[in-house]
């Protein structure tokens, strides 16, 4: 059963407030996140002009943090470019507003990048995580044993998030093993997702989040509709009866692994 909008706070772990800014405003999609019960939520960055995006977001909402990276899909050509690209996260790592590095990963289901590219990239970002010490927020797409490879070889501890899991059930142990947690959108209320619904049931109370992946991805009863922050909550309920709990056990739940997660207070 949906719970009163004012009886949770939710955490989206996952958006990205950057886009579409001309026609619908920041602050008010926040008010309408804030109405719907959000109480907090990622920006995150794809690329150097959205990370800092993020950031500068970040510093103008209370309730928005932001992290910094590169997706598999947006990386240049080349690996001069890319290391330049990389120095550049690294700095903007230091903002006060960042508190992940990402998203960074891989995607052989698009195939826009070199997926030799994408291996290199993915190593950097995770050793600029470990570097200053933030977790890393993870793409992956038609990649799970590969990424699952790469991150089992790093040879140093993890932390992080598996964002907007979108395989099955078997892949999920490989990276809760790996210390990882695993974010849930919208995709997994579809009526034809119950390899993803199957995979929520089995991830750990004390490893799973909840994220809109805005503007991507609506919930079923938004389908169609830009996603937004506010949506998260029929994401939750989704869930939630997946998992077969309360959406405010649910809620409760994903809002404290996110903020330990994420080193919030």
């Amino acid at each position: 059963m949906a719970c009163p909008f004012n009886s949770v706070k939710l955490f989206d772990s996952h958006c990205h407030l950057q886009w579409h800014e001309d026609q619908d405003p920041v602050p008010a999609r926040l008010q309408r996140a804030k109405d719907a019960g959000v109480a907090a939520c990622i920006c995150v960055g794809v690329d150097i002009p959205s990370s800092k995006r993020a950031c500068k977001l970040s510093t103008q909402h209370e309730m928005v943090y932001s992290s910094v990276g590169l997706h598999p899909n947006d990386l240049p050509e080349n690996r001069v470019e890319l290391e330049e690209q990389l120095s550049l996260v690294q700095e903007l790592s230091q903002d006060p507003s960042c508190i992940a590095i990402g998203e960074t990963g891989l995607d052989f289901f698009r195939d826009q990048s070199d997926p030799d590219l994408q291996r290199e990239s993915f190593r950097r970002h995770l050793e600029i995580a470990s570097d200053v010490d933030l977790p890393v927020i993870i793409h992956c797409r038609d990649a799970y044993p590969e990424a699952a490879q790469l991150l089992e070889n790093f040879g140093a501890p993890i932390s992080g998030v598996m964002h907007c899991w979108s395989s099955g059930p078997d892949h999920v142990q490989a990276f809760l093993d790996l210390g990882l947690h695993i974010s849930f959108a919208g995709n997994a209320s579809y009526p034809k997702s119950e390899e993803l619904r199957e995979s929520a049931r089995i991830v750990p109370s004390s490893r799973i989040l909840i994220e809109t992946d805005a503007p991507f991805l609506s919930p079923q009863p938004k389908r169609g509709k830009r996603n937004e922050p506010a949506y998260i909550r029929h994401t939750l309920d989704c869930l939630a009866e997946t998992r077969s709990v309360s959406a405010e056990e649910l809620a409760q739940t994903t809002w404290t692994n996110s903020m330990s997660l994420f080193g919030l207070k």
